[in-house]
């Protein structure tokens, strides 16, 4: 039984006659591997030979490790499974992760190497199409701002009052109140 569950799209193509012109070539193809970035753990590169659970496995444990970001990266007939692997995983999320798409043109190296010794290596130049997926945690923008504690008023006086100056009729008031305090004082003898 096949470990890897159906993928949908384009398979890639075989014509037995490129085959047949290919086997009376004198020379041998060795492609190169295409250009990788730094090792990060957060960049997956997505290929046909890995095994699909595996590779969801790992993405999963990344973003439940508390990777706030990753990226999937797959060339060619890759692009498939790397759509898939991402609409899974977004599926599984319960809404909490978003993606975004960049498609570009990668180009790839690839030694020709002559079945006689007298020639030497030539290299050729070929481009493929290259598809980088971001997965990202969407609650990332979720910015919650706590309440800050209330501001104490002073007590009688409200917000406003405390940093103005008294008007005059202010002023008066605290002056008679001042002096109705003095007069109610028992003078002593």
């Amino acid at each position: 039984m096949d470990s890897n569950p159906t993928e949908l799209g384009a398979k890639p193509r075989t014509n037995n006659k490129n085959n047949q012109q290919r086997r009376n070539q004198s020379q041998r193809i060795v492609r190169k591997l295409p250009p990788r970035a730094a090792s990060d753990r957060r960049n997956i590169y997505i290929t046909s030979k890995t095994d699909f659970k595996a590779q969801q496995k790992r993405c999963e444990d990344l973003l439940n490790a508390g990777a706030k970001e990753i990226y999937l990266h797959c060339m060619g007939y890759s692009i498939t499974r790397g759509l898939n692997l991402a609409l899974r995983l977004i599926q599984n999320s319960d809404g909490a992760l978003s993606y975004a798409i960049n498609t570009s043109t990668i180009q790839l190296l690839d030694e020709l190497h002559p079945l006689c010794d007298d020639d030497d290596i030539t290299y050729r130049k070929r481009n493929n199409s290259a598809l980088h997926i971001k997965i990202y945690n969407s609650s990332l923008f979720d910015i919650v701002v706590p309440k800050l504690p209330a501001q104490p008023t002073l007590s009688g006086i409200g917000h406003n009052e405390a940093n103005t100056k008294p008007t005059q009729t202010q002023r008066k008031t605290q002056q008679q109140q001042q002096q109705q305090q003095q007069h109610k004082k028992p003078k002593h003898k």
